[in-house]
């Protein structure tokens, strides 16, 4: 009996596991916990709107612009980007700063 709930709670808990990590990174400005971003909207050094995302994990900042420009964004600055296995308690959060295409 003890071995059935226990089972029941695994599955469950791996359903919400899977589940959060699935969701689709947010299209607007602010922080998004299932692809731990932040996104601001920034003044860059042209004078133009620029969108500046913070990431911790790999793959964050991309997948963030990339979902914030529906695919299409130029990088303007790119600063200590996580990569696998990387040490990122000492590196510290990953900044990217990218203009859509078209804006």
């Amino acid at each position: 009996m003890v071995l059935r709930v226990t089972a029941r709670s695994i599955v469950v808990l791996g359903m919400a596991v899977l589940a959060v990590a699935c969701t689709d990174p947010k299209t607007v400005p602010g922080p998004d916990p299932s692809s731990d971003t932040n996104a601001t909207m920034v003044t860059w050094t042209d004078g133009k709107q620029a969108i500046q995302i913070t990431c911790g994990m790999p793959g964050g900042c991309q997948n963030r612009a990339l979902a914030m420009c529906k695919g299409n964004y130029t990088v303007l600055n790119m600063d200590n980007m996580p990569t696998r296995g990387d040490a990122s308690a000492v590196r510290g959060r990953g900044t990217v700063v990218v203009r859509c295409a078209g804006a």
